[in-house]
């Protein structure tokens, strides 16, 4: 299991996203950059271990030099592992691969569907109730609807918007990104 960085060591930051954009689409170009600008960071970078976003940012990150993990399910025959990554681990079922996930020091949530969702929102939730749990960044202006969304229908405030915050590029992702690494909220119960 990968676990958070100690000091010195690469951060580790998973990206999730759909494995159904691919080129032309520009949340592919968009996940492919935030891959390189990770590797050019010397960060690991960790994803579902599959295509679309996540293929493109395991590309990204490998073409800059990064170590890639991927995450694939042993249950899901018809997938096939993205080349790109250095390092598979495999998981039987949904929770051991939440769990790898969970062990990032951040993870980005990029365009996605359900399964992008239901990743996020367990992230999410772990951060309300975890010492130490992987930060959240939402990328993107689909984000920043859904958390409006939310904020809107679900029973939630202020502070726990605040541990999923929103860049709408990967320029804007960067600051939060190096903010996540360096720091770690308390749980918020």
């Amino acid at each position: 299991m990968v676990t958070n960085s100690s000091p010195g060591e690469a951060p580790t930051v998973a990206i999730i996203g759909s494995a159904r954009l691919e080129p032309p689409d520009p949340a592919w170009r968009q996940a492919y950059v935030l891959g390189c600008t990770l590797g050019a960071r010397g960060w690991r970078v960790m994803t579902g271990g599959y295509g679309g976003l996540m293929g493109a940012a395991a590309q990204g990150a490998r073409e800059s030099g990064a170590a890639v993990v991927g995450l694939p399910m042993r249950g899901w025959p018809g997938l096939t592992p993205s080349p790109w990554c250095t390092e598979l681990r495999w998981a039987e079922d949904y929770p051991e691969r939440l769990r790898h996930l969970l062990a990032a020091n951040v993870v980005v949530a990029l365009a996605g569907g359900v399964g992008t969702l239901g990743e996020a929102a367990v992230v999410w939730s772990a951060l309300q109730t975890e010492p130490g749990a992987a930060r959240l960044v939402l990328l993107g202006a689909r984000w920043r609807r859904l958390r409006e969304a939310f904020a809107a229908e679900l029973v939630i405030g202020p502070g726990d918007l605040g541990l999923a915050p929103v860049a709408e590029d990967v320029d804007d992702v960067l600051p939060l990104l190096e903010q996540a690494v360096t720091t770690r909220p308390g749980p918020r119960g």
